[in-house]
């Protein structure tokens, strides 16, 4: 084991131990009176928080908005926390709704200049479950009476939820989507991989999937006026067509309207795009212009920081796409979907156990799937999210006698505990190394 490795473990330790007793240190909360020396700038959480800190160096007096005992997904701030904010010159967030409480501060503070970092990188975009009584997809079945149905691709996904109506195609978005709410307010009945539903008018299915593929079949009654609705729209995550029969091909339908019925839907991204060298690179690039724009008399000093880490983390990612090219094995298990980015970047692919959120824990089912996956492709290692629980990953790792290792996502890792762990380009390279080993 080497030394970065040892100190990353010996810091999960200490991690582990301070989030079971609520007693990570907090972060700072703003300028504490006195006349400013510097300009004040907030960065919402660690990584974007040391990333700033590598191109700003001690010129600007920089805080972490969001204190480091906290989710980042679901964190709110406080009375407390919005007027300590309200001293900052500049406010820096990942953006692709990381920070749902943005509105928030724009709402309380909107002449605090912000600068987004997600808006400068190529976001991978999801269609999740739309929430209950919501739907993402509705289309006109054209086709008679008879048995069809839904075809799977690769997804880890769980759950879809379908209902069938029947109904007046033509009828305007309002009306159809008043009708669909109402439907898919139904929880439904679970179908099972490989049975054939009955379809009644009006009635929710929620439809189990397999994980490498999966066939449900569906049988109309007479009439040749269906209407299908899904809280999922066909996407990378979730994959399915509508066919003729198993292996078929497709059956035509008409969508009827487009995007999520709720209209309001902002979870379309994955957010967590720090989580990438190439995007790193680009969020350092984007803090550099930033920071020279507001404050032109340290054009030179920022310049020269931003060169130096954008050539580490050059270097980083050039040595893994070397050790990761040769691979026979890609694909690893962890519990929170974080790493979509890294895997991009390197050609290679997750099993998540949880969603997007790293508040979830995954479902019975979830964890049998996940051992099944780790025997048949050889995989003896379950990554963990640093600072979190590791009971789902151990669990899995018991089944296939194998071990959980963590990976930090950062989004449990504050000020302190980063320095320690010496900062965002070495957490990366302690991440890649871990996942690398796990191949081999």
């Amino acid at each position: 084991m080497n030394h970065t490795r040892r100190e990353f473990l010996q810091v999960c330790g200490c991690l582990g131990a301070g989030l079971a007793g609520a007693a990570l240190l907090p972060s700072c909360t703003g300028a504490k009176g006195g006349a400013r020396t510097k300009p004040v700038v907030y960065a919402s959480f660690y990584p974007v928080f040391d990333l700033v800190r590598e191109v700003a160096g001690d010129a600007v007096e920089l805080h972490s908005f969001m204190p480091t005992n906290k989710d980042p997904h679901v964190w709110e701030p406080t009375p407390k926390n919005l007027k300590d904010l309200s001293q900052a010159d500049l406010l820096v967030v990942n953006g692709a709704n990381m920070e749902h409480w943005i509105d928030q501060v724009r709402d309380n503070l909107p002449n605090l200049p912000v600068l987004t970092l997600s808006d400068s990188v190529d976001l991978i975009t999801y269609r999740g479950a739309a929430a209950m009584g919501e739907f993402q997809y509705i289309a006109s079945l054209e086709v008679g009476p008879g048995t069809y149905g839904f075809e799977f691709g690769h997804t880890h996904q769980d759950i879809m939820r379908v209902a069938f109506f029947r109904g007046d195609s033509s009828a305007s978005a309002a009306e159809l989507a008043r009708r669909g709410r109402a439907i898919m307010s139904e929880k439904g009945r679970t179908i099972a991989q490989h049975d054939t539903i009955q379809v009644e008018d009006g009635k929710v299915y929620a439809l189990e999937m397999g994980h490498e593929s999966g066939y449900i079949g569906f049988t109309l009654p007479e009439g040749d006026d269906w209407i299908l609705l899904s809280d999922r729209a066909s996407a990378n995550l979730l994959s399915y067509r509508l066919v003729t029969r198993e292996n078929g091909d497709e059956i035509p339908a008409r969508q009827l309207m487009e995007g999520s019925s709720s209209g309001t839907d902002k979870v379309t991204y994955d957010p967590h795009s720090w989580l990438s060298l190439a995007n790193a690179k680009r969020y350092c690039n984007a803090i550099h212009d930033r920071l020279c724009e507001s404050w032109p008399d340290r054009k030179s000093d920022f310049y020269q920081r931003k060169v130096n880490v954008v050539a580490r983390i050059t270097e980083l990612d050039a040595s893994f796409q070397e050790k990761f090219k040769d691979l026979d094995r890609r694909e690893f298990v962890v519990t929170h979907n974080a790493y979509a980015y890294l895997c991009r970047d390197l050609n290679i692919k997750h099993f998540p156990l949880q969603g997007l959120t790293s508040t979830e824990s995954p479902a019975l089912k979830t964890v049998r799937k996940a051992v099944d996956f780790c025997k048949e492709h050889r995989t003896t290692t379950v990554f963990y999210e640093l600072g979190s629980n590791p009971k789902d990953a151990e669990t899995v790792a018991n089944e296939i006698g194998g071990k959980a290792v963590p990976l930090a996502s950062m989004e449990y890792v504050g000020e302190e505990q980063g320095a320690q762990m010496n900062g965002y380009v070495e957490i990366m390279r302690t991440n890649i190394e871990a996942i690398y080993q796990s191949l081999l």
